[in-house]
């Protein structure tokens, strides 16, 4: 008695359901990428495209009033030259790497940086945190501020800084720095004026 196996019929060459499910997959891929393309490239469109620096005005006087009613120095504020060219895109009278500070930022006319930030108990840490863009000291300038003529310190890097030591008549460290070029950033110094606390 002879015993017979089953035949085995090898799988057909070509499997049309995979074929086509292979297909369906690359097709589906390359619509899914089509799509998030699409969907970004509208994104893209609708999104606001700014020519500059983001001007987003901050209040100004009544954190400086605040600050000059608290601080134990003058405040110095350009508050009164603000306008369209000049705008503040914030005014702090807060702890800043230690100190008591009051901070006011600006964007330019030519719409670059610039910043006042005061102090009447400057430490290293608070002049550093300040100065750290701007580089090693590079001399002097007579530049006329809220208390006239005064030689600032000079520091030039990255970005450009001045610096006001206290002296005679005047309790804080004042810095003044930002991305500027110094005709803009003398100019900034120019508009400077004590903040009433009324």
């Amino acid at each position: 008695m002879s015993s017979t196996e089953p035949q085995q019929t090898p799988p057909p060459s070509g499997n049309k359901t995979l074929k086509r499910l292979r297909d369906y997959s690359v097709a589906n891929m390359v619509f899914s990428l089509l799509a998030v393309l699409a969907l970004a490239f509208a994104w893209w469109v609708l999104m606001p495209n700014p020519d500059g620096v983001q001007r987003r005005e901050a209040e100004v006087v009544p954190v400086a009033r605040y600050a000059a009613e608290q601080s134990d120095f003058p405040i110095w504020t350009p508050q009164d030259a603000l306008s369209q060219t000049w705008t503040a895109n914030f005014a702090n009278f807060e702890v800043f790497a230690g100190e008591l500070s009051w901070r006011i930022g600006v964007v330019t006319p030519d719409e670059a940086y610039a910043e006042v930030s005061q102090t009447a108990d400057a430490t290293s840490e608070w002049t550093e945190a300040l100065t750290e863009k701007a580089g090693g000291e590079v001399g002097t300038r007579t530049i006329t501020g809220p208390d006239g003529p005064q030689e600032w310190t000079v520091h030039e890097g990255e970005e450009r800084a001045l610096i006001l030591g206290p002296g005679t008549g005047r309790e804080a460290t004042t810095i003044v720095r930002g991305t500027a070029d110094w005709a803009e950033l003398e100019e900034f110094i120019g508009l400077l004026q004590v903040a009433s606390a009324d």
